[in-house]
């Protein structure tokens, strides 16, 4: 199980990835724009989720042409080995994203929103991801599309995996995983709900009241 921040606002993502749950950071241009950040904040970016414990930080390749994607990701990848180089699963994107699978770089193609994109994932993407809030506010049930990109790739032996973005939940998740996915980015505000189940703080109350009438100070702290 693989689980991310999708978000560019660092005081946002600091906090969760010092838990060391999180594996990284992942981020597109329009979340670096929900941040109040450009592409020209990448480096920064990089810098300062690497510190802060993201073992893997994705950045998206920018333009409408494949040599632009190309050059454009060369650069991200003079930022550090954390970088992963995501491109939109068009077919600029999907163009570049051979050309850096081909030399074996990680890479994820992103936007994917019908089953039949999972099959351009014979482009070598290491990932894939699907907006699984967005296939459900167009009207299609996003679970069910997400579980058939799953099993395209299963079914053709693809070592490409889902990771699942655009998520509104964790029962999402819990669903989702099991049908085998297992990698999954998320806003920070959807990573706290890990965390705030009423019950389980509730029963930490409880542990810490017993602690307090029943501790007589013998313990260092």
């Amino acid at each position: 199980m693989r689980l991310y921040l999708d978000t560019a606002d660092r005081e946002a993502a600091e906090p969760l990835l010092a838990t060391g749950l999180f594996a990284g950071v992942t981020t597109n241009p329009t979340i670096l724009q929900r941040a109040g950040q450009g592409v020209d904040d990448i480096p920064d970016i990089y810098r300062w989720a690497t510190a802060a414990g993201a073992g893997e930080v994705f950045f998206q390749s920018w333009g409408t042409d494949v040599d632009s994607l190309v050059g454009r990701a060369e650069r991200l990848l003079d930022l550090g080995s954390n970088v992963i180089l995501k491109f939109v699963a068009n077919q600029a994107g999907a163009s570049a994203c051979r050309v850096f699978a081909a030399r074996g770089q990680q890479t994820l193609l992103t936007a994917i929103y019908d089953p039949g994109q999972a099959m351009i994932a014979a482009a070598g993407a290491t990932y894939i991801a699907p907006y699984l809030g967005r296939l459900n506010d167009g009207g299609r049930d996003g679970i069910a599309e997400v579980v058939t990109m799953q099993q395209v790739l299963t079914a053709t032996g693809s070592a490409t995996k889902v990771l699942l973005a655009s998520i509104r939940s964790v029962s999402d998740m819990v669903t989702l995983a099991q049908h085998g996915i297992d990698c999954f980015t998320m806003a920070p505000a959807v990573a706290h709900d890990f965390f705030t189940d009423p019950t389980t703080a509730a029963a930490a109350d409880t542990f810490e009241e017993a602690v307090r009438q029943t501790a007589r100070e013998v313990l260092p702290g």
